[in-house]
This record gives C-alpha cells, structure tokens and sequence, in this order.
C-alpha cells in the first residue's frame, strides 16, 4: 500500500513538471508576432488587458474550490482508469498540433484535457466528478480574444439600439448612429444634435469588458447560492442577459448625468481622457448584476418552495456532491 502511494506520487510530480515544462519553459505560438512565446508568457501579457485580467485570479479560486472539497474528496476511493490515459495521449496530441500550427488556443485545450487524464487516470471517475466543477471554472481562465473581434461589435450594436429605445421610451428623444448616441436636435430651443448629451459606445463600453469577469462572478455565485444543479443552470443561464441589461444601466447613468452636470464632468473627452465618474461607473455594472442574480435567485426560492439548502441538503449529498 505505502509504495503503491509512492508510486503515485512519482507520477504526481513527473506530470507537474511536465505541465510546468509544456506551460512556461517550451516555446510554443507567436500569436502576432515574430517569434515564438511560451504559454505562460502569452498568458501573463492577456492578462494586462482590462477584458482578461480576471483570469490571473481564477487559479486562487481554483485552490480554494479544491481546498474547501479536500475532506470530502479523501472519502473518496482511489482508482484508476484508462480512459484518463487516453485522455492524456489526446492531450499530447492536441498540444502538438497547436504548436506545428502556430496557434494558442490548441495549447490551452491540451493543458485542459491533460489535467483532466491526469486526474481520471491517478485517482479514477469518482473524484474526478467531484473536482468537475473546479476544472470548469480553471476554463474560464484562458483569455479568448477572438470572441472580442466576433461578437464585440454586435454587442455595441445591441446596447446603442437597447439604450436609444429605452431613452426614447422615457421620453428622452436620442438618435442611433452606428455606434454612438445622441440627443434630438430641438428647433425651437435652437438646441443641436447631440447638445444635450453624445455617448459613443466604444468596444470597452458594449460589454466585452466587463462580461467575462461578470462569467465567473455568476458562476460562483450560482454554485454557492444554490445547491440543487438545475437550479444552478437556470440561474447560470441568466448571466448574459443580466450582464447585458447591467451594462445598459451604466450607459444610461452617463447620459443622464451627462444631461445634468455636463458632457465634460460625466463622460470627459473620448479622444483624450475620460472622466473620473465615467470610470467609477464601472463599478455599477456589478452592482446592479449582482443585485440582479440575488434577485432572479429569489424568485427560484420563492417558485420552487425554498432556498435550495434545507429541502434538498439530502440529495444533493447524495447526488450532486459527487458531480460537482
């Protein structure tokens, strides 16, 4: 029995310092550049980007997922099984692929399918199942910038024609175009387009930015605020739209304020600097998405007969400790 822990734990350590090897010492893409950068490199330059810097948090957050699940996993019987040995045979693959084609995303889906052989082959399916819902949350660690250049615009698109239907709803008269918001022209003030207020929603202010730090914040909060896994999902499944309608609050505390204090103070000069209050709006995004989760969590408790935690402590013992 002891040398058979030995012998796992020989394996551990050979297959860490293979990851640390394959991450941060093998050269492996360019992106856009000339030569060749490590992965971890890569990594570190994303995550100066405000759209990415969430993901240097995600390993803490992965730590203590599988720090607070310690105890429960050590329950667990140990196995073995090949099909983790297949998985890291694929990872290989997969990771070597990337490097002959240049490109960052192989490698990080290989790193991914690489812990998960790992752990399938040293510890077998059962703790594997129960360390699925760290591993998901690792995924959201890699940056992703190509779903910026796909979806940015649209979302841009999507909040200026969200916002001018609103505003003009309230009986704030705006004019789309394109990317940018602006108040009616009015005649009989002598007031021109855009006097009263002018917001152009750049590619930090549609979304992008704040939506995948707002991922993994509704991530967590879902794990931790139900315990039941379809709850869960519903309440995952609502991150975009709150995401999107929290963004929308934000452009229209600008232009509001804009309207009552001055384009200058609210918003600032986009060709310049923006203003200090432009920049502390970013806060209300998570704000109001928080209070919107808290609240759409609410409504699940209050539809389905309780906070998910007394009524089905039993079985998610039972069932859903072991899948998550």
């Amino acid at each position: 029995m002891s040398h058979l822990r030995t012998s796992s734990w020989l394996v551990l350590a050979l297959l860490a310092a293979s990851g640390l090897l394959l991450i941060a010492i093998q050269p492996y893409a360019a992106g856009y550049g000339h030569f060749r950068r490590t992965i971890l490199s890569e990594l570190l330059m994303q995550w100066k980007d405000p759209t990415w810097q969430h993901g240097a948090l995600l390993p803490l957050i992965v730590g203590f997922l599988l720090w607070r699940r310690q105890t429960e996993v050590a329950q667990l019987p140990v196995s073995s099984s090949r099909s983790g040995l297949a998985l890291i045979l694929f990872a290989l693959f997969l990771y070597f692929a990337g490097f002959r084609a240049n490109n960052f995303y192989c490698g990080y889906l290989g790193i991914m399918t690489l812990i998960a052989g790992a752990s399938l082959w040293l510890e077998g399916a059962q703790r594997s199942r129960a360390r699925l819902f760290a591993w998901l949350m690792l995924g959201l660690m890699w940056p992703l910038p190509f779903l910026e250049e796909s979806i940015g615009y649209q979302m841009r698109l999507l909040m200026v024609k969200t916002t001018g239907f609103v505003l003009n709803s309230v009986g704030v008269d705006s004019l789309v175009s394109g990317t940018a918001l602006q108040s009616m022209p009015n005649i009989e003030l002598g007031r021109k387009a855009g006097d009263f207020f002018s917001v152009g929603i750049a590619a930090p202010c549609s979304g992008m930015r704040s939506l995948f730090a707002l991922l993994v914040v509704g991530v967590l909060f879902s794990y931790f605020r139900q315990r039941v896994m379809w709850r869960r999902l519903v309440l995952f499944s609502m991150i975009l739209p709150i995401a999107i309608v929290a963004n929308m609050v934000r452009i229209l505390v600008l232009i509001f304020t804009a309207m009552a204090f001055g384009q200058q103070w609210a918003i600032g000069d986009a060709e310049k600097e923006v203003s200090v209050f432009h920049e502390f709006t970013g806060v209300v995004v998570f704000l109001v998405a928080l209070l919107l989760l808290q609240f759409a969590s609410w409504l699940l408790d209050r539809s389905c007969g309780g906070p998910g935690f007394k009524n089905s402590r039993t079985v998610s013992r039972q069932v859903v400790a072991p899948v998550l």
